[in-house]
């Protein structure tokens, strides 16, 4: 008898460590009996398509919440992560108006607003502020986030791609822009672009994931750009946004006869601090040095959006 539980116990935990591996391996997707990978979109993945993913630069999270579409576009793709940078940001901001939860969640004066680039402990350590401050009815916003920009080989032409991670959700949800800036020595490949927005939806007892591809694209000579609106939380229902993400891509092609020694992909986001009209025009170009708002742009609308450095990804030693 003691022999049979001493088996049953063995067994038992060498199939719990295959199960702790397992699941670190593949993070949340479900394995089928016929040793398939299967997402939250129900799309069965297989191996060799899940480390061509990998490959891509997909996180485990984008792998899991992928759609069809872009699933069919990247699965057969042989590619490789050559370059990667992640900058960590603190942002703080002081409104004149304390009331969090106004409609449309809705933001107008801004006091003093400064944005800083950490270290990444700084980042894993802090934790998000919100205070009133003297006996006004303001109240200061700290806001931290991080953003990868990649330079991944593909099709025998480079992907530049942009992440950007909130750690706390900004209170403030209105329209963002996601972007990255390219060298004079390439253009982007319009058919290649591709935009998401992932929203971790949750309360209490019950989450979802929203997933949205909505946005207005601007390509110029210097960069592509993304403008989107930042999920509202789901009040109806009892639902809110408890993580967000957005990564946006594209190829790059050469300009030029001459051989190329070295890409740079100049990653940047803006987020509105105050609640912006999506009926205004929201023209700007994308340079080496990052956004810029064109100078025909009001400046409340310039002021309404923070403003951090960029993440530079570098590919030397090229002879392309």
């Amino acid at each position: 008898m003691k022999k049979n539980m001493k088996k049953t116990l063995t067994l038992f935990m060498v199939t719990l460590v295959a199960f702790i591996f397992t699941f670190q391996k593949v993070n949340a997707l479900e394995i089928t009996e016929d040793g398939l990978y299967k997402n939250y979109n129900n799309i069965l993945i297989k191996s060799e398509e899940l480390e061509n993913l990998r490959n891509l630069g997909f996180t485990e999270k984008q792998i899991e919440l992928m759609d069809e579409e872009e699933f069919e576009a990247n699965k057969n793709l042989s590619g490789e992560v050559l370059a990667e940078i992640t900058k960590y940001y603190k942002t703080t901001t002081t409104y004149d108006d304390k009331n969090l939860y106004s409609i449309n969640n809705t933001r107008t004066n801004i006091i003093l607003s400064y944005s800083e680039e950490i270290t990444e402990d700084e980042y894993n350590n802090s934790n998000s502020q919100m205070f009133p401050f003297g006996l006004t009815n303001g109240y200061t916003e700290t806001n931290y986030k991080k953003m990868t920009t990649t330079i991944i080989s593909v099709n025998n032409r480079y992907r530049y791609k942009n992440t950007l991670v909130w750690k706390n959700i900004p209170s403030t949800r209105s329209y963002d822009i996601i972007g990255i800036g390219i060298d004079s020595t390439v253009s982007g490949i319009s058919s290649t672009k591709y935009f998401r927005t992932i929203a971790d939806m949750q309360k209490s007892n019950d989450s979802y994931h929203q997933v949205s591809g909505v946005g207005t694209w601007k390509l110029s000579g210097t960069g592509y750009g993304v403008t989107f609106e930042l999920p509202s939380d789901d009040m109806k229902n009892g639902y809110a946004v408890k993580g967000l993400e957005s990564y946006m891509y594209f190829e790059v092609q050469k300009l030029t006869s001459a051989k190329i020694l070295t890409l740079n992909a100049y990653g940047d986001y803006r987020h509105a601090q105050r609640t912006v009209d999506n009926s205004i025009s929201y023209s700007f170009s994308i340079g080496t040095g990052g956004i810029n708002f064109d100078a025909s742009l009001s400046e409340s609308i310039k002021k309404s959006y923070d403003n951090i450095d960029t993440a530079q990804a570098t590919l030397s030693g090229l002879n392309w």
